[in-house]
């Protein structure tokens, strides 16, 4: 019988169709912080974050600018975010964009759940 021995993750990604409803061009840094309030959100469901120091709206901001995901003016993209990616804007909305939504010029949806 094998044992694994080394690090084992309970990881996963999600999938997402996001769609820029405005005439200009925005990224995911514009959709980060149009729609902040899901960092609230995260917190309330997943409380042990706030004491990372990561996890805040700069760092949530810089994260999504970081991702370097663009939208064309009424584009529709799949984008995935997971916790694996270890980056802030991949852990946060991997769960928070899960019920769907939509704000000034963002609408977004589940797709799948990745293993």
């Amino acid at each position: 019988m094998k044992i694994k021995t080394d690090f084992v993750t309970n990881s996963s990604s999600t999938a997402y169709i996001i769609r820029n409803k405005s005439d200009k061009k925005l990224t995911i840094g514009d959709f980060a912080l149009e729609n902040i309030h899901l960092l609230q959100g995260f917190f309330d469901q997943f409380n042990w974050y706030e004491d990372d120091s990561r996890y805040t709206k700069v760092g949530l901001l810089e994260s999504a600018a970081n991702t370097n995901i663009e939208f064309a003016p009424g584009e529709t993209k799949r984008c995935v975010f997971g916790d694996e990616q270890c980056t802030v804007v991949g852990t946060v909305y991997d769960y928070m964009l899960r019920g769907g939504g939509h704000s000034k010029n963002f609408t977004w949806r589940f797709q799948e759940a990745l293993r």
